[in-house]
């Protein structure tokens, strides 16, 4: 558990040992199952799938959910850079009218945590102007933002350098094919990053597309067509099924059983570790952005997760990392978010595209940085 986590639900658990309401949330699904009694903020504050700069939460004054807000004493809202400004005014419009008090986030005191040299908000085929301008440092809000640090940082210096990907495999994966070695502590330790959906290295097939052959169309939100899973691999869920028993989007899970349509599995992170789970199969669509038309697929929503992306990790720490850095990173944050996922430098494999060269492309939009 990071730093600010432990803080997050101390300070939670302080308060609510005293009788006051503590709402917390974060920006990812992931995320949120670090905190004690956390959800997503899209679930919580009902925000709108499709925010606009004038967007309001689906919460009305009579609800159960009003009655919470207005009884809240805190607010702790984590992974905020990662969140579209328009999302947290949304919010702020709210709770302006739910509590009936015209101050920001109607009068409630409002945690915002992380770090802005970590991911922004994804802004699909966005240039950096826009994804600037999509982060709450652009927000109106931003001028009644008293900021706090946590000063003490761990910095990473020692790092192994690997030759190819299976050099890469082997080190953060030691003898994974030997019997009974892939068990749950053994996979919730460790995991390989990649900048981009098509890099990860979690199955040896080749990334060819047909246009006339559906089954290869892969767009990032969906699972493989052919899914090729085994009793005691890891898997990650692609949505939110259950926030609440801990099946969100990014919780991984070990494969215990499966049959043609339940998948029996074992969450491995968050406060839901260790309880066991069955997932359906279901109809899936991707956004329209992602495919020229509409399609749909049937199928168990998760993927293989010895590889993730480096933004779908942001949120966890772990024993032993590996990054795939043979394609660079291409948008703010995500080298150090990769680099900062592992709890010791010493564990860091690092497999870059070229054998004679030790450097690799950093991207940093300095006009967010606090």
């Amino acid at each position: 558990m990071q730093r600010k986590t432990f803080l997050y639900n101390t300070v939670a658990d302080t308060l609510r040992s005293e009788g006051h309401i503590m709402i917390m949330v974060a920006s990812s699904g992931i995320a949120s199952l670090l905190l004690t009694g956390g959800r997503t903020a899209h679930s919580t504050f009902k925000i709108p799938f499709e925010v606009l700069d004038d967007s309001v939460c689906s919460v009305t004054k009579q609800t159960i959910h009003a009655e919470l807000f207005k009884r809240a004493k805190l607010i702790i809202w984590d992974e905020i850079p990662m969140q579209h400004r328009f999302c947290v005014e949304a919010v702020d419009r709210t709770l302006r009218d739910i509590r009936e008090i015209k101050e920001p986030f109607g009068g409630v005191t409002v945690v915002l945590g992380s770090d802005f040299k970590q991911t922004l908000p994804v802004i699909t085929k966005g240039t950096r102007q826009e994804i600037v301008r999509a982060c709450l440092t652009k927000s109106h809000l931003w001028s009644g933002v008293r900021l706090l640090t946590l000063v003490k940082n761990m910095r990473l210096n020692k790092i192994k350098r690997c030759k190819s990907t299976m050099d890469v495999l082997f080190k953060v994966y030691p003898n994974l094919n030997v019997e009974e070695v892939a068990t749950e502590t053994y996979l919730q330790e460790r995991f390989i990053l990649s900048a981009r959906n098509d890099d990860m290295i979690n199955e040896n097939r080749g990334n060819s597309i047909s246009n006339e052959n559906m089954q290869a169309l892969e767009p990032p939100s969906l699972p493989p067509f052919k899914l090729q899973l085994k009793v005691g691999c890891p898997i990650m869920l692609l949505r939110n099924l259950q926030p609440r028993d801990g099946l969100c989007n990014g919780t991984c899970l070990m494969v215990v059983q499966f049959a043609t349509r339940v998948i029996e599995a074992k969450i491995l992170n968050g406060s839901h570790a260790g309880n066991y789970v069955f997932i359906p199969r279901i109809t899936l669509q991707p956004s329209v952005s992602e495919t020229p038309f509409q399609m749909a697929r049937q199928q168990f929503p998760v993927r293989l997760a010895f590889a993730m992306t480096i933004n779908k990790s942001q949120g966890q720490s772990v024993k032993y990392v590996g990054i795939d850095l043979r394609n660079h990173v291409f948008s703010h944050g995500q080298l150090y978010v990769a680099l900062s996922r592992c709890t010791s430098s010493n564990r860091i494999s690092v497999l870059l595209g070229n054998e004679d060269d030790d450097k690799t492309t950093n991207v940093i939009y300095l006009e967010v940085l606090l």
